[in-house]
């Protein structure tokens, strides 16, 4: 890991861009930090994309708490509730 400036961010940002593929680098403005530059590929994008939804995060949450009050369902129970929710019938 290491420390770039904005103005060295400004004058070297394809090195830097390239350096991330190997290490985080902490970008700072007047000495503190301010970022955190840290290398995705494509395939990691959409999981990023996901785990920083706050929409996303709140359904969890929200499913969480439901999940504290009343409890779980057996796997045979929410079958059976997808099935009626979706009109199918078991074969």
């Amino acid at each position: 890991m290491r420390f770039a400036g904005v103005k060295e961010l400004k004058h070297s940002t394809m090195d830097i861009l390239r350096e991330s593929e190997n290490e985080d680098i902490i970008i700072t403005a007047y000495g503190k930090p301010v970022a955190v530059l840290h290398h995705i590929t494509e395939e990691d994008l959409a999981d990023y994309l996901i785990e920083n939804d706050p929409a996303f995060k709140r359904r969890i949450e929200e499913a969480y708490a439901e999940y504290t009050v009343e409890g779980g369902i057996t796997a045979d129970a929410m079958i059976k509730k997808l099935e009626k929710r979706r009109g199918t019938k078991k074969v």
